[in-house]
C-alpha cells in the first residue's frame, strides 16, 4: 500500500473518518508524556509509518499536530532514525499498516490505564505555595530557581497573575504607582484587562493619568509586542513589595 496521499482516494478503509476522529479524541485527552511513554518502545520503522499516516490522513490537521508534537519530544537519536525512515519509506503493506495503527492505539490506551495523572506540576506547586505567605514563597522559589529557573517563572506567574492586580486595594495600587516608571506602566496597561486598567487609572491623579495616556500614544508597534514583559515586571514588583510588607495582596 502506498502511504495515503491527501490528494488521492487511496485511503484504506481502516483509516476512515471514524478511525481518525477516534485517535484524535484519544490524543486530545491524553497527557503528552503518557503518549510519549507509549511511543518510546515502538520500532523506528513502525513509528515512521504511524507518524506519516497521522500527518497525512486528517483534513482538520488535528492528528498532524499531535504527531508533530510527539515527534518533537522524542530523544534526538530516535528522531534522527525515524526521520531517515520517513524520508525513505513511500510504500508499506496494507496489513502491516493496519497492524501498526492498531498496535499503537492499543499502546496508548494501555499507557493511560497504567498512569495516574496528577495534573500540571507547576500548577500543583503553585497551589501548595498559596498556603504560605509571600516571604516564604519567595525563599522557596529562590532556592528552586538555582536549579529550575524556567519552572520558577511558571509557578510565580500562577501564584499572582497580572489579572489578579485588579483585586488589589487602593493603597496597594497607589504604592505601585509611586515607583513604576511611566513607560513600563503605559506598556503594561496597553490592551490590559479592563478590570486592571480601571483599577490603576482610578488611583491616578489627573496629571498622572494624562502622562500615562501620552506615553501610551507614543508606543510603537514593536513595543506593544512586549507588553507581556512589562506586565511580568509589574507582577514581580508587587510580589517583592508584598514580601517586604510594603503592600498587601490578599
Amino acid at each position: 500500500m502506498s502511504l495515503p496521499d491527501t490528494d488521492s482516494q487511496t485511503t484504506p478503509t481502516f483509516l476512515d473518518e471514524a478511525a481518525l476522529k477516534e485517535l484524535a479524541a484519544l490524543l486530545d485527552e491524553t497527557h503528552p508524556q503518557v503518549a510519549l511513554a507509549a511511543f518510546q518502545s515502538v520500532d523506528d520503522s513502525d513509528a515512521a509509518v504511524f507518524l506519516v499516516m497521522c500527518s497525512q490522513l486528517n483534513t482538520e490537521n488535528a492528528l498532524a499536530a499531535h504527531a508533530g508534537k510527539l515527534f518533537a519530544q522524542l530523544p534526538f537519536d530516535k528522531q534522527v532514525s525515524i526521520a531517515e525512515k520517513v524520508a525513505t519509506t513511500e510504500t508499506v503493506d496494507s496489513e502491516s499498516a493496519k497492524r501498526i495503527w492498531n498496535e499503537q492505539i492499543a499502546k496508548i490506551k494501555e499507557a493511560i490505564e497504567k498512569t495516574t495523572f496528577l495534573g500540571e506540576g507547576t500548577a500543583n506547586l503553585a497551589k501548595l505555595l498559596s498556603y504560605m505567605d509571600v516571604t516564604e514563597q519567595n525563599e522557596l522559589l529562590e532556592a528552586l530557581g538555582e536549579k529550575q529557573p524556567g519552572m520558577v517563572n511558571s509557578v510565580s506567574e500562577q501564584l499572582l497573575t497580572f489579572e489578579d492586580l485588579g483585586n488589589l486595594g487602593d493603597e496597594a495600587i497607589k504604592t505601585i504607582l509611586q515607583v513604576l516608571d511611566k513607560p513600563t506602566l503605559a506598556l503594561a496597561l496597553y490592551n490590559a484587562p479592563t478590570a486592571v486598567h480601571d483599577r490603576f487609572f482610578e488611583n491616578m491623579s489627573a496629571s498622572q493619568a494624562e502622562a500615562v495616556e501620552a506615553e501610551t500614544a507614543k508606543l510603537t508597534f514593536e513595543q506593544t509586542q512586549i507588553a507581556d514583559t512589562a506586565r511580568h515586571s509589574v507582577v514581580s514588583l508587587v510580589r517583592n513589595f508584598a514580601a517586604k510588607d510594603l503592600l498587601k495582596i490578599g
